[in-house]
């Protein structure tokens, strides 16, 4: 169980009434860092207070979350995170330093940034059944990419293999989605559920392959890429989504005034176009409908994390 540091004894009330520490649980220059640094610079234009963001990768997400779960619960201390904090890491970890049902207090979704099954070049596939073909053909010699052990892209393809009977083995990066990316265009690995903010780059230079999105429908950045429903997988969806954290016992007002503040930052034009360009696609939510979100998510990852034995210990 976290403890928290003590609250400063100068605190009156208001908020915020010092600098807040946006933690990014992933390394600069990634969706989870974009996010972060869109939403500072807008707090901070609306508060007159500092915003700033600090990068804490690590865990899936869970070292930048416990260092704001160690901190009081004022709305001082927030973080930007994928899912694995919030729903995920609780069933692929025997044991965590929180528990994210009790001790987190869901602000609002952020974002969600669909997830592209994509290959190498080298593999002979240029459709769905062509690549489950080849996958048959390889018997589970073919190796899969994922930013870490229990990322999205891990959870997507571990549904991917259990929906279709394939096999293939996993290569996690410890969190690096970049270094993910970069030994698939290598060829290092034959496949993976890559990221739009990922995705977009690589196709447009022609180094990887779409075979289908994972959303039900196609979505706007790459509107030719067919979805893995009308591929033939019906009802397929694993989508990548980003939210912002605080820690349980923020005051309500605190925590919906952030809510309301981030709907704002993700409302405007710049930061629009800057998330178009990647693919990534702004779903604000009330906290309550976060809180079930996230509830939704834990059940349906749940079953995944049981039926494949992942574990990150």
């Amino acid at each position: 169980m976290l403890l928290a540091e003590p609250a400063l004894a100068a605190d009156d009330g208001a908020w915020p009434n010092r600098p807040v520490r946006l933690i990014a649980t992933s390394p600069p220059g990634g969706s989870v860092d974009l996010l972060a640094r869109i939403l500072a610079q807008d707090f901070a234009r609306k508060h007159g207070q500092p915003f700033v963001v600090e990068n804490r990768p690590g865990a899936n997400g869970d070292v930048g979350a416990s260092t704001v779960l160690r901190a009081p619960a004022d709305g001082h201390a927030l973080f930007v995170a994928p899912a694995g904090p919030f729903s995920i890491n609780l069933n692929l970890r025997p044991s965590m330093p929180f528990n994210p049902g009790t001790d987190i207090a869901p602000v609002t979704l952020l974002a969600v940034t669909p997830l592209v099954l994509m290959v190498h070049p080298s593999v002979p596939a240029t459709n769905l059944q062509e690549l489950l073909a080849w996958l048959r053909a390889q018997s589970g010699r073919a190796t899969y990419a994922s930013q870490a052990v229990g990322s999205t892209g891990h959870l997507a393809m571990e549904l991917f293999k259990s929906l279709t009977g394939v096999e293939a083995t996993h290569v996690p990066y410890k969190g690096s989605a970049a270094q993910a990316a970069s030994d698939l265009v290598a060829g290092r690995v034959a496949l993976s559920f890559v990221n739009t903010s990922t995705t977009i780059a690589y196709l447009q230079r022609g180094t990887l392959r779409a075979i289908a999105v994972a959303e039900k429908r196609r979505i706007a950045a790459l509107p030719d890429i067919p979805t893995l429903d009308e591929s033939g997988l019906p009802g397929f969806e694993a989508t990548a989504w980003i939210g912002l954290g605080a820690r349980a016992g923020t005051p309500d007002a605190v925590v919906l005034q952030l809510a309301q503040d981030a709907t704002h930052a993700l409302s405007q034009p710049e930061s629009l176009r800057r998330l178009a360009a990647l693919g990534i696609e702004p779903r604000p939510m009330s906290p309550p409908e976060f809180a079930a979100f996230v509830r939704r998510d834990t059940e349906r990852w749940a079953e995944v994390i049981r039926r494949s034995g992942a574990t990150a210990e």
